[in-house]
Order: structure tokens, then C-alpha cells, then sequence
């Protein structure tokens, strides 16, 4: 039989109740969240941060929100653990397998902190689809290796697009979260999205200085790391139209990979 880590990419992520990957919306969610608030174009933190801004009695609007970033968290659970398990067979230091370990126990902390902040507003894990949990199961690897120009599985492509990019961007999100707890005189929402922020900011410390100590003396493996980091942080949208500009005539080759890969 298979090694465990060998097997794991073949193994779908599983929850109770199960993931319902907004980006495979059935038609009952898309008219729940149409119901809710407004359309699956709002189910996003940005969107409802500024939702819950302009109506910060409708408790539905939180519930969503916390819904959104809960999703992410559980993502983050499933991720992490993997990478536990996995990067065992690949030639890395061992404080690295142990930094992912103690990730995961964060992401399962904020999961926590999440859900009880779902109840205490009334609602459930599974009342809203999922943001990015469960996606696995539709965004094939080969999918994903197209997009990124690079192997996912590889540490190095993985530090740089989920540590350093996807983690610094929650470092924003849970900031601005926190904020508008802050704002509208939610004292639950400001601590938990402040709470968790403070991890993040040792996630992306992980990132920066693993892929460092990975790179070390090598200048090819650092230019990789910086190209994967590129990709990842215009495929999210978050550069400016001259930013990405730029990028794309630097990374050419890169960029009619990912083209190809998403259509």
C-alpha cells in the first residue's frame, strides 16, 4: 500500500456537515445568498466589510461575513495538515515540518474562535457555501501547477504563494475586520479578527524566513520563489493595472501559462 503521503493528493477534503465550494454555487445557494445579501458577487470579505458598515444592525450581514472568513480558516486546517505529512519526503529542515505543525493548531485555533463567533450570532458552519474550503475537490493540481507556472506541492512554490501572499493578505483582512468590530461597537468581532491577526503575522515571518533558508546561495531558487510570489498576488487581483503590466512583460512565459490555465 501507498504511503500516506503519497495518497493524501488523491484524498478529497472532508468536513461535517460536507463543503459546498461557492465557486460550484448551486442554484439553492445562489438564491440564498440572493435572499441574504444581495448575490453570490457580495459573498466576499471586502464585499460584506462594507455591507456590514452601511447596516451594521443586520446581523445577517455578519453572519455571512464570519461565514466567508471561517470557510478560509477551515481551507487553512486541511493545507497545513497536509503539508505536515507531505514535505516529510521532501529535503527540508525538519523545524519547518514543525513550523507547519504548529500552523495548523493556529488555523484550528481561528476556526474555533470563528465558529463561536457564527453562534454567538445565531448562525451554523454549513448555513453559508464555502469560499476557499473544499475547493481541492474543483481546482485539479495539474490546474493548479498550470496557473502558478510552478509544482504547488514544492515548498518553495508553496511558502511564496500561500505563507508570504496568501497569509499577508489575511493579515489585511483580519485588520480591517477587526476594525469594523471596533467601528460599529462589536467587541466579539474586533478581539477575535485581532486575536488572529497577531498569527498571522508569524505565518508570513514562516514564509519569508523558510523560503530564505531554502534559497540560501541560491540565486535561481530565489528568482523562482519571487515569480511564484508574483503570480499569486496578481491571480488574487490585489496589484494595480501598471503593477501587473509590469509583471506580465517580466514573466512572459509565465504568464501564457497561467492565461492557458484559467481560460
Amino acid at each position: 500500500m501507498p504511503k500516506l503521503s503519497e495518497r493524501l493528493p488523491q484524498m478529497p477534503s472532508v468536513r461535517n456537515p460536507p463543503y459546498r465550494p461557492v465557486i460550484a454555487a448551486s442554484e439553492e445557494d445562489r438564491r440564498l445568498l440572493e435572499e441574504r445579501i444581495g448575490g453570490v458577487q457580495n459573498y466576499n470579505a471586502q464585499a460584506l466589510r462594507r455591507l456590514v458598515a452601511a447596516d451594521p444592525a443586520n446581523i445577517e450581514l455578519r453572519k455571512a461575513l464570519v461565514s466567508a472568513i471561517v470557510s478560509a480558516e477551515f481551507a487553512g486546517i486541511d493545507a497545513f495538515g497536509r503539508k505536515v505529512c507531505e514535505w516529510q519526503d521532501w529535503p527540508v529542515p525538519w523545524e519547518l515540518i514543525l513550523a507547519m505543525a504548529r500552523q495548523t493548531w493556529d488555523e484550528v485555533r481561528h476556526a474555533q474562535l470563528g465558529v463561536g463567533l457564527l453562534e454567538a450570532y445565531g448562525g451554523a458552519v454549513g448555513e453559508y457555501p464555502d469560499t476557499l474550503a473544499g475547493q481541492g475537490q474543483v481546482v485539479p493540481a495539474e490546474q493548479q501547477r498550470q496557473a502558478l507556472g510552478d509544482d504547488p506541492a514544492d515548498p518553495i512554490v508553496s511558502l511564496s504563494s500561500v505563507n508570504v501572499s496568501l497569509e499577508g493578505f489575511a493579515l489585511a483582512l483580519f485588520q480591517a475586520t477587526s476594525e469594523l468590530g471596533r467601528r460599529i461597537g462589536d467587541k466579539l468581532l474586533e478581539h477575535c479578527y485581532d486575536y488572529n491577526w497577531a498569527d498571522e503575522v508569524t505565518h508570513t515571518a514562516i514564509g519569508d524566513w523558510f523560503i530564505k533558508r531554502l534559497c540560501r546561495e541560491n540565486p535561481e531558487q530565489e528568482r523562482r520563489a519571487l515569480r511564484v510570489h508574483a503570480r499569486a498576488e496578481m491571480m488574487r487581483g490585489m496589484l494595480t493595472p501598471e503593477q501587473i503590466e509590469e509583471i506580465r512583460r517580466f514573466f512572459a512565459e509565465e504568464d501564457q501559462r497561467a492565461e492557458a490555465a484559467l481560460g
